[in-house]
């Protein structure tokens, strides 16, 4: 990371550093999210690029545990941040990260997640692509791959229906082939 980066993106960086940093391969994707969101946020003026990089930093940051409120991570991280005084943007961003909103209600906090305004459109379709092209290992996975383990791991879990995630995973190709049609 540049010495020159943004006040926003340091500060973004700094917290996935400090919170993930018993969680490497955690730590991995969100350094690896951000710079996808980087390099993805040049093709898409309308972006508000440095609340998109700032978000990929954090948007797993609720999987830590010392940040566990509700088990719901994109809810947990999105709650730390209010607390910790982040931009409203940012907070929307990570709260919805990734389609939340679809599984919300069956962890039992839909109607949390609800008070916490989407942020629609391209800088949530650039979040998503973002994130399924950054997976952890070496090489990292394809979207297809990612895609897959999303769906094994929500199986395993068995919380959300087959048909809700069906279309959660829908959702998120198209959001991801949106932000192909830029390249």
């Amino acid at each position: 990371m540049p010495v020159s980066a943004p006040p926003i993106v340091t500060r973004a960086r700094a917290v996935a550093l400090d919170v993930l940093r018993d969680d490497a391969l955690l730590l991995e994707h969100a350094t690896r999210t951000a710079a996808q969101a980087a390099a993805l946020v040049r093709m898409a003026p309308r972006s508000q690029a440095l609340d998109v990089i700032a978000a990929a930093w954090l948007h797993d940051i609720g999987y830590a545990p010392t940040l566990r409120r509700t088990g719901f991570h994109p809810l947990d991280g999105a709650l730390f941040l209010i607390g910790q005084d982040w931009p409203e943007r940012v907070v929307r961003l990570v709260a919805h990260h990734s389609l939340a909103a679809m599984e919300a209600p069956f962890y039992g906090v839909g109607h949390h997640l609800g008070v916490i305004e989407a942020v629609p459109g391209i800088d949530a379709d650039i979040l998503i692509s973002a994130d399924l092209r950054a997976g952890t290992g070496n090489p990292a996975p394809t979207v297809d791959m990612r895609l897959e383990e999303m769906s094994r791991l929500d199986e395993e879990l068995g919380l959300v229906p087959p048909d809700v995630r069906q279309a959660r995973y829908a959702g998120l190709r198209s959001a991801h082939e949106r932000i192909l049609g830029l390249t």
